[in-house]
Formats: C-alpha cells, structure tokens, sequence
C-alpha cells in the first residue's frame, strides 16, 4: 500500500521528463502542443488530420491519446473506449493510456476491472518498478483516478487518504479538484446508507398532528405598528424594528405574545395560504419576528408561550420557523430563559415534542456555559438531571428520543463535562443514542477526556445585528453563492454560479415547482 509520507519514487515538475520520452524533437514537441490544442477544441473535422498524424508517428502514442480526448469532445463513447483498446494494445506501458482505460471500466462501472489495469497495489512505483522519477501530471492523474476507484467500492478510508496526499502535492490542480467533487459525492452517498441503517433501529417519541381550527380573523392589537410584522421578511428595516421597541414594554409584550397565539389559532389559515399561494417569506415570518423581539426585551416572562410554540407540531414549525428552529432560535432563548433552567428542565421532559424543538434548549445552555464559566458546575449538574430522566424513562412513555440524546451529549462535549461520563456510557449501554450523531461511545469517551480544539461560543447580536448577518450570509439571500450540483449516478459535479441570484420565494431551480424556500434551499 502506498504511504502518504514514503513515496517509493521521486516526483518532478520538469518538463523534460515528459519531453525525452519523444526524444527531444522539437518538430514533434510542437505537434504535439499543436494536435493536443485540436483535439481540445473537439471539431469532427479533425478526427483525419489525427488519424494522419497517428499515421505518420505510430510509435508516439500521446497522438492516439489525443484521439481519444476529441472523441471524448464529441461525446462518442464507443470510438473513444475503441481508442482506449488500440492505444493499450500498442503501447502497453503508457500510463495515459492505462488511466483512459481505467476510466472506460469506471464510466461503466465495471470496477473490479481496474486493478488488472493499474495494479492491485494501486500505486505507480510498483506499477513501474524500474522508473524512479514521475511527472508531477503523471502522479496526479494517476492519484486522482485511484481516488475515484477507491470511492466508487466504498473504500473510504483509502479514498481520504489519497486524496490527503494528492492536496498536499498539489491544491491547485484540476485533477485535485475533480477527485475532490467525486469524494464529496461518495461521503453524500456513504452518509445516506448510514442514516438508511440508522433510521431502522432510531427511537423517536410520536408526536400529534397540528389541531385544526376555523379561525380566520387578525386578532386586536393594542398597537397598530404590530401588524407591519405581518408584511416584512427578514429584509425588515431597523427603523421599523426600533419603533416598534420604543413601544410601551408591558403592552408590547402582551402583543407579542397575542402574535405567537395567533399563529397557533390561525395555523389552518396560514397553511392553506401557504398550500395556495406558496411560502411567502413576508406572510410568514411573523413569528420569528416576535420571537426575536421577545428576546430583544429579554421577557423572561414569555417563556411559557415560548414553550407553547415549540411544543406545536412539526407542521407548524415547518411552516412557521423551519431552518430557524436550529440555527436561531437559541439567541433569543438565551435572553428570555437564561435564568429559567428549571421551566426549561420541565419542558424538556414534557412527552411528544420533537427532537428539534428540545435540541434548541440544548444548544442554548451550552451557549450560557460558554459564556458564564462561573456556571458550569449547575449547568453540569442541569445536564445531569437531564440524563437520569431518560435513563429512568421507558419507551411507552414517548419522551426517549435516541437523536435528541444525541445532539445533547454533542452540547456536553462542547462545554468538556467529562463529569458526566458514567451516565452517558449507561445510555449507551441502555441503547438509546444515535451513535451516527455524536459516534460510538469510544468516540464520545475520547472526546470528553481530550481538551477542546474549537472554540463553541457563539456571539450574542442585537435583533439588527442578527438580521443583517442573516440576510448577508444565509442561502438564497447571499447573492455571490456557487453551488455545486451533484450527479450520483455519472458523478461529474458542475458548478452554478446563481446569477441572477435565486430568491427564497422564486421557483426552484431543480424544477418542483414548489418555492425555492420550500425545496432546495439548504441542499
């Protein structure tokens, strides 16, 4: 096996390595440059001037090659593999010529054909044992191919290791990159079997359909600027923003808290919107916004509407606050609850909540440990509680839930309470831990006794500052995105620069018909 620090060859950039094996002749260097050029352009019309120049140098096989890069060009497969065979059969020792039939044999899958090709040893000194100097261009393609091979028969370990050599030897080169958009396509493809298997032996609470109402009226606000929350995305302007804070605070808060009821009173209404018209972003924000605003006055005392909401089905969470609930809501969780850990312990063990909806107050607690370090004994011992809860707990009682326990011993690694070792191990040992979310318990117990290598901490913004940030860098709103679109089946990623930029209520590209919002956004 090839190491990644023993290389059993000298590797050069030298063009004269390349160039002797044509015996240094300069008219033959200069067609060569000349037909590799032609072949490039893939014109049908140079497929005889090709094949006269093969005629006339028949010992040269880079000419056949390049036969094979213009069929390759003219997207006629079968001359190209054709050209493959002749070039093998007629000059049996030259590399391109075995990387071109080795990617014959992966194009049609037939992988357990290209170590007869390329050596099952899959490296380049024991595929040519009496050279000792390669082209860097010769190691490159060679790495990159063994990498696509590597990927293709699920062997991972050896994909990344290769891969981690080809970078180092050489970040900018196309080849580098092409092997990279194959290794992100076989982790996608290897990530989607271990959920496939997971999901089969996941323990998940059951959790109740949204209650459907007929209510269709806007409550009675005590202030009219309430409603512009029903009107504006995240684009709000601050000015808005700070007129509606410059409100009498005690009835502000009793608005706020009518919006979140609305919502849930209101669900059947705003779901048929969303099912007619489609998800519109400033018809639907309207919860975040006073969320967002709660916390921005810090109103411990809507905590308990707080829980109301995330205690609603997953429906409405999709409809009202999808991709917020984990990656925003803990900011003004922090705010509200950060002295209410108890009210948040009693959430937590309430039955049929979905996972997301309790991971948040996970991840809001790690954020005050981060932040407070003087409470990292109670918020150890408020984990603690936590665990014997679910050790304590049965399946019957719809409050295990193997992914939420997870996501949280990721929240106790990140705040490094190794103190809490004995009691994770006994959940692993009662089987209640998606290990495909934090690893095994090895991975788990080797995490907790190692010092943290990353800082966790989050900052804490203003309402304006988080909606900026937001806005500038979030999918569908940052207008500089490149997405790569992935083909599993040929594996050749083309990227797409999104120019014009493709909004959150424009219709998806991939071609649904739903709204980019409600589809692809986050892929």
């Amino acid at each position: 096996m090839m190491g990644s620090k023993n290389l059993s060859y000298k590797i050069t950039t030298e063009p004269k390595l390349l160039e002797c094996q044509n015996d240094n002749n300069p008219e033959l260097l200069d067609n060569l440059r000349y037909y590799h050029q032609m072949a490039l352009r893939g014109k049908k019309s140079s497929v005889k001037k090709l094949l006269n120049v093969i005629e006339k140098y028949p010992d040269v096989p880079q000419f056949k090659n390049y036969l094979s890069v213009l069929y390759r060009q003219l997207d006629d497969a079968q001359k190209l593999y054709d050209v493959n065979k002749w070039i093998i059969a007629e000059h049996p020792d030259y590399l391109l010529g075995k990387l071109n039939l080795a990617s014959e044999y992966y194009s049609k899958q037939e992988y357990n054909k290209i170590p007869d090709v390329l050596g099952h040893e899959m490296d380049l000194g024991s595929l040519y044992p009496n050279r000792e100097t390669f082209h860097l261009d010769e190691v490159t393609a060679f790495l990159s191919t063994t990498i696509l091979y590597y990927a293709a028969i699920e062997n991972l370990e050896e994909a990344e290791m290769r891969y981690d050599l080809l970078e180092n030897l050489a970040p900018d080169s196309q080849d580098t990159e092409m092997a990279l958009h194959h290794l992100l396509a076989a982790r996608m493809e290897a990530e989607k079997r271990r959920f496939d298997k997971e999901q089969k032996t996941r323990i998940s609470v059951t959790t109740s359909p949204q209650e459907v109402s007929t209510v269709s009226q806007q409550p009675k606000f005590h202030h009219e600027e309430i409603k512009d929350l029903y009107t504006h995305g995240l684009y709000i302007k601050r000015e808005l923003l700070e007129v509606i804070l410059s409100l009498p605070r005690e009835t502000l808060i009793q608005d706020l808290e009518l919006i979140l009821k609305d919502s849930i009173n209101r669900y059947s209404y705003f779901q048929n919107i969303d099912s007619e018209d489609e998800w519109e972003e400033e018809t639907m924000n309207f919860v975040i916004h006073a969320i967002f605003i709660l916390g921005e006055l810090k109103s411990s005392a809507s905590i308990d509407i707080i829980f109301q909401v995330l205690s609603q089905s997953e429906e409405y969470l999709d409809l009202y606050l999808d991709d917020c609930v984990t990656e925003l809501l803990w900011e003004p969780l922090y705010k509200i609850a950060a002295d209410k850990l108890q009210a948040c312990k009693a959430f937590l063990f309430r039955p049929g909540i979905g996972t997301y909806a309790k991971a948040v107050i996970f991840d809001m607690v790690e954020q005050i440990a981060l932040h407070h370090p003087e409470r990292k004994d109670e918020l150890i011992s408020w984990f603690g509680d936590v665990i014997q809860f679910f050790l304590s707990s049965e399946i019957s009682d719809n409050v295990i839930d193997s992914d939420l326990i997870a996501l949280m011993i990721c929240n106790v690694i990140n705040i490094e309470g190794d103190n809490l070792m004995p009691e994770i191990e006994k959940m692993f040992q009662k089987g209640i831990v998606s290990t495909g979310i934090c690893g095994h318990w090895s991975d788990v117990s080797e995490s907790l006794t190692q010092p943290n290598m990353h800082d966790y901490k989050e900052d804490i913004l203003t309402i304006f500052d988080r909606y900026k940030e937001v806005t500038t860098i979030w999918s569908g709103y940052d207008e500089s995105e490149i997405y790569f679109d992935y083909d599993l089946y040929d594996r050749t990623p083309q990227p797409i620069k999104t120019e014009p930029k493709i909004g959150r209520n424009e219709s998806c590209p991939c071609g649904s018909g739903k709204k980019y919002k409600k589809c692809c956004i986050n892929n």
